[in-house]
């Protein structure tokens, strides 16, 4: 099973050693990086290129006023947030055709991350399924989608997802492969049982798992056992 490392925007900021910190994400073995650029006038966390060094996907929370920006970074992807069907894949895969245009990048060659962040979004899965060549991989954040539904926690008293969300998960699950990419389960929270939430995930089918520490990176390659050939390396 593969890890996609998350690193913010504010550890970006506050890192006093952001090499360091570029090399523990490295080290930690992560399929991927997802790096938050949102406000930064340059992503910090963008490790050196090389045959092992993991993927970079960068996301923003405001892509009109970023892209341009992350495209000169030549990111292998770019994260959709809140993506609510392939519409939204289709208008952000056209943006990047042209940026890809203007920074001399080979067209299609930036890829597509889509994230589940919305009610929309999850009832507006199937539809990824005729997205694009773009689209690489479908993830899910638990905590925004219950932030929008406007509960106290998506988790039953066993630590277990609650119907709501466990929906969402399932649905994850069925549009990734429909459209023949990866499935990329919710990061656990702190309180979780990670063995649990990494061994659910490896046999229900997804291939990689969002995590926020090297640490837990680690932990998902190890107790996922051999990662299957994602959909991401296209």
């Amino acid at each position: 099973m593969h890890a996609f490392l998350i690193v913010s925007a504010e550890a970006q900021a506050v890192a006093a050693d952001w090499k360091g910190a570029s090399a523990a994400a490295r080290a930690s073995g992560s399929h991927a990086l997802i790096v938050d650029v949102t406000g930064l006038t340059a992503p910090a966390f963008l490790p050196e290129r090389g045959q092992d060094a993991p993927l970079i996907y960068l996301r923003s929370r405001d892509l009109e006023r970023d892209l341009p920006a992350m495209m000169g970074a030549a990111p292998h992807g770019i994260v959709l947030p809140r993506c609510e069907g392939a519409r939204d894949v289709m208008r952000l895969g056209a943006r990047l055709a042209v940026e890809e245009a203007i920074q001399g990048l080979a067209d299609g060659a930036t890829r597509i991350l889509a994230l589940i962040e919305t009610a929309r979004g999850a009832l507006a899965l199937h539809t990824l399924a005729d997205a694009g060549e773009r689209l690489v991989g479908i993830a899910w954040d638990a905590e925004s989608v219950r932030a929008e539904i406007g509960v106290p926690t998506s988790r039953d008293r066993d630590g277990g997802l609650k119907p709501p969300f466990a929906q969402v998960r399932s649905l994850v699950l069925l549009a990734a492969a429909a459209a023949r990419v990866a499935a990329i389960d919710t990061a656990c929270p702190p309180e979780s049982d990670l063995a649990r939430e990494v061994e659910a995930a490896r046999s229900d089918g997804f291939e990689a798992k969002l995590v926020f520490e090297p640490d837990h990176a680690r932990f998902v390659i190890a107790l996922g056992g051999p990662a299957p050939a994602p959909s991401t390396d296209n």
